[in-house]
């Protein structure tokens, strides 16, 4: 009751600040919320965020540079139920929506699937900010225009186009974890991490040229735990982004995109070696990602459009384990993981009340993974995955975008999905937007998700006997489905206001975890995981959020999510999914000044870590506060505090089981130039 009570007075108090705020603004500088930002994931046709039939959520630019994100993960973790954690068993990060894993929430970038590194889950870590110009966000499973691996939604990044006749934005910052930075780290431990970026691009009447470079460098830290470990890898992140667009008259376009990833890790840590003692254990990651896209656009004389995209990507990951002390390298694990995608879509406007969109898609994904031991008896090769792992797929879509008046919107789809193993399947969805006043929007929305199980899932074997378990995949596994229910009701005033109430109900068939075999186990003497089908889950929830202007120079917003996710077969909730979220803000804007102050909060309830709810993660909550400051007509310095209160994982237990954050408190400085 006390939350609702806040909520209300929220919207209330926004409302009425409102216009006050409208009455005393002279027109020289307004803070502003996104409510004219033109968006594409939910339909593929660009709406503004407010006539978007399915709801869609976004992070600006603006918001991005202020809150001096370095990557998607960091850009994302200010929106409201979505939830951030590190990758099991890596120091990747992802993101889970709705009561649904990583596994089932769709990662784009411009529209085209992202392969994942880990064969399942993109790592958000990897994707850096310099060359985001906005992100949009659908939850649930209601659009038609995404299929297998978008049951909790879709996360699609956009990147930045060339604009002007010349631009360039140099970028660079560096910071500490205090008396956590690892010894050993740069300048004697005093550097926690530091980045440097630059963003170029012309623009030429038939041609246009743009070139990003990111660098990242985590130098690791140590929370400080009983043993040396190295809780923080040290980390070398680059990505490498040009895009060469050729731009004839008519508005037609043909683009190329060449996209590389680098990635260099290190993880230090102390283990019992029978025979020798305690001894150094070294983990080493290497992965090369290449990216290349070649798509474009032609649109008509009768105001229909044509646009295609041919993608491929290739990702190497090679990872090392290896006891500092020993002449030998104990442990190499190298995956291979390619991803081919074709896609076209036919945009038909029929009259004045109907827009067709049209289109296929057709796949192709392989996954390879071998461990090498050195080993008394010498090398010993272990496939990880079976030979020939692999999956082919082609998909239709069909969506009608019906406006029946000036106040009702219909949206019906449906989507055809052909998977090589697993045969067809129809995907129905359904939305509508009714208008009932000038500031309400009402959206409700119903979805069938379907989801076939991937390659990992049905073909890893992960041997770690040598510390009691194996993980091994499932060949029998059966492709998830779920139905989708998504309403709710969007409200504004002007500019400075903008609120929302929103529930969602997906009931889900045959979802897919990881269990303990208590068969396998007993007859191996090991702990042996597979992955299960759990046959019937259920996550529904309420979200509230809003967000308004007063006072001419504050921004606030706020943004409560209740999730209920239930594990219907055995009647207990399902683990890593926090009960409760709220994530806060407040900007302080004064433009005379050419000042920013931007304050950041977070809670998140506890959350069970086993399937029979023993075990529970405690609640967290953390605190950030950024500052940006114009020192000229091109530069701005900006400084920052994250996780002022150090909120972290308690390190003397197991990362398995506490799912704190695992970053302590950092602080940094930077500089921005924009020519």
């Amino acid at each position: 009751m006390p939350l609702i009570a806040s909520v209300v007075f929220i919207v209330c108090f926004g409302w009425a600040s409102a216009a006050a705020e409208e009455a005393e603004t002279d027109g020289r500088f307004v803070p502003r919320l996104e409510l004219d930002e033109v968006v594409i994931t939910g339909t593929r046709t660009e709406k503004k965020l407010l006539e978007v039939p399915v709801r869609t959520e976004i992070v600006t630019r603006e918001e991005i540079e202020k809150t001096h994100a370095r990557d998607l993960k960091e850009a994302l973790e200010d929106v409201p139920g979505l939830i951030l954690r590190r990758t099991h068993g890596k120091q990747g990060q992802e993101v889970w929506m709705q009561g649904f894993d990583a596994d089932r929430v769709l990662i784009l970038l411009n529209g085209e699937r992202l392969g994942a590194t880990t064969g399942s889950t993109v790592d958000l870590a990897q994707i850096g900010a310099a060359d985001i110009e906005r992100i949009e966000i659908v939850k649930g499973a209601t659009s038609a225009l995404y299929g297998s691996e978008a049951m909790g939604g879709v996360i699609n990044v956009i990147t930045r186009q060339a604009k002007k006749p010349f631009s360039l934005t140099l970028e660079a910052d560096a910071g500490t974890y205090g008396g956590k930075n690892l010894d050993a780290a740069a300048l004697g431990g005093a550097l926690g991490a530091a980045r440097t970026m630059a963003d170029l691009s012309f623009v030429r009447r038939r041609w246009n040229l743009k070139l990003t470079s990111d660098l990242r460098r985590l130098e690791g830290f140590d929370l400080g735990g009983k043993t040396l470990r190295t809780d923080g890898d040290t980390v070398l992140r680059w990505n490498v982004d040009p895009r060469i667009a050729l731009t004839p008259a008519g508005g037609a376009e043909l683009y190329l995109s060449p996209r590389y990833y680098f990635e260099d890790k290190e993880r230090r840590s102390e283990v019992l070696v029978p025979g020798l003692g305690i001894r150094t254990r070294k983990f080493l990651e290497e992965v090369k990602k290449w990216h290349l896209s070649l798509g474009g656009k032609y649109p008509f004389k009768n105001g229909s459009r044509v646009s295609a995209a041919l993608a491929h990507e290739r990702l190497e990951d090679v990872s090392r384990q290896d006891i500092v002390e020993s002449p030998q390298i104990d442990q190499q694990r190298t995956a291979v993981i390619t991803l081919s995608r074709a896609e076209v879509q036919w945009d038909i406007p029929a009259g004045k009340m109907h827009l067709l969109s049209l289109g296929a898609v057709a796949g192709r994904e392989t996954l390879s993974q071998e461990q090498v031991r050195d080993e008394a008896a010498g090398l010993t090769s272990i496939q990880e995955i079976t030979p020939g792992a692999e999956r082919e797929n082609l998909e239709t879509y069909l969506q009608d975008d019906i406006f029946l008046n000036d106040r009702l919107e219909l949206l019906p789809g449906i989507r055809y999905q052909y998977d090589s193993d697993f045969g067809s399947f129809m995907a129905p969805k359904l939305n509508l937007m009714f208008k009932p006043a000038d500031f309400v929007n009402i959206r409700i929305g119903y979805g069938k998700g379907y989801r076939v199980p991937n390659l990992r899932e049905r073909f890893f074997f992960f041997d770690h006997a040598a510390l009691g378990y194996q993980v091994i995949g499932n060949p029998d596994l059966k492709p998830e489905t779920s139905d989708s229910f998504q309403t709710g009701i969007e409200f504004w005033r002007g500019k400075t206001f903008h609120g929302e109430v929103n529930l969602f109900y997906n009931r889900i068939k045959n979802l897919i975890d990881t269990r303990l075999n208590p068969e396998k186990s007993a007859a191996t003497g090991l702990q042996i995981f597979d992955y299960q089908n759990v046959n019937r889950a259920l996550t529904q929830g309420a979200a509230f959020s809003g967000r308004f202007l007063f006072w001419r120079y504050f921004t606030f917003k706020a943004g409560y999510t209740y999730l209920w996710a239930k594990d219907r077969d055995l009647d207990k909730w399902l683990p890593q999914r926090p009960r409760h979220q709220i994530k806060g803000g407040l900007d302080l804007h004064l433009a005379d000044w050419g000042t920013t102050l931007v304050l950041r909060a977070v809670y998140q309830s506890k959350e069970y870590v086993d399937e029979q709810n023993i075990v529970a993660s405690p609640a967290w909550t953390t605190l950030d506060i950024k500052l940006n400051q114009k020192t000229g007509k091109h530069t701005t310095l900006f400084i920052g505090v994250d996780n002022i209160t150090d909120e972290h994982r308690d390190p003397d237990r197991s990362e398995f089981d506490d799912f704190r954050p695992n970053t302590p408190r950092f602080v940094y400085a930077g500089l921005r130039i924009k020519l």
